[in-house]
């Protein structure tokens, strides 16, 4: 049986290595739309694609249509809400770092999110069904290594140092403490409440995801991806929610 412990670690520790694109600065500050036109797709089908969808297959695990309708409203209104404040709010004044601190939000986010479908397969003492293989590895490291470039582009944009970009990254072991919150709720609960919270945590995280995204989509990557007024950004989207498109394929 594949231990919990070192795939949840292993889903921290892969978006790290997206600071490696230091050493590719000047690529990625000069190819503006086919680096943040490419990310931008990624984006789009991580908040519209995935965390939307995971919000309304869930919808008919709830067993009553009211909670569940309303755990997806407050969760999209609170992603909508936090994305508002630090891209539009006085809190931060440089535009770079809104974009930056929206990003890490949603890494942190994605990976809250992971942790938690991850840590569902090790609930009740069944032996789990995760596939591990190489394709499976691959893809996942890929997948993983995608949306720590979502954080480590927008920080090379806002001219800042490896190191501290390298600290935000760290937001990506979010994942690993999500791991564990499936089988504590399963030990603290009734079957009831149980069945109830299982549910609700991992809609709420995705509902704050999928508004989050969006906003940080149409507000930072897009604008970015077209700034220069080329028609190429367009194609390099595409590619980019094609891509990750496929990588989900394999480790869904």
């Amino acid at each position: 049986m594949t231990d919990l412990a070192v795939l949840a670690i292993g889903l921290g520790v892969i978006p790290l290595a997206a600071i490696l694109l230091y050493s590719f600065r000047g690529f990625v500050l000069t190819r503006r739309e086919a680096v943040w036109g490419f990310l931008a797709g990624v984006l789009a089908f991580l908040a519209l694609g995935h965390a939307m969808a995971a919000v309304l297959v869930n919808k008919s695990l709830f067993g009553d249509t009211a909670i569940a309708i309303a755990v997806a409203f407050v969760g999209l209104a609170v992603g909508a809400g936090i994305a508002w404040l630090v891209l539009e709010g006085p809190f931060i004044q440089k535009e770079p770092n809104r974009i930056l601190w929206v990003a890490v939000a949603f890494l942190g986010l994605h990976s809250l999110g992971d942790g938690l479908v991850l840590g569902r397969d090790f609930v009740g003492g069944v032996v789990p069904s995760v596939q591990v293989d190489g394709l499976t590895i691959g893809a996942t490291v890929a997948h993983r290594f995608v949306e720590g470039c979502l954080v480590v582009v927008p920080a090379i944009w806002g001219a800042w140092k490896a190191r501290p970009a390298f600290a935000l990254l760290l937001v990506s072991f979010a994942s690993v403490l999500a791991a564990y919150i499936p089988g504590a709720v399963f030990s603290a609960y009734g079957s009831s409440v149980r069945s109830l919270v299982q549910v609700a945590v991992p809609t709420f995280v995705a509902a704050i995801e999928a508004s989050l995204g969006l906003l940080l989509l149409v507000r930072g990557f897009l604008p970015i991806a077209a700034a220069d007024r080329g028609n190429r950004w367009p194609w390099w989207t595409a590619l980019g929610f094609i891509a990750i498109s496929l990588v989900h394929f394999f480790v869904e």
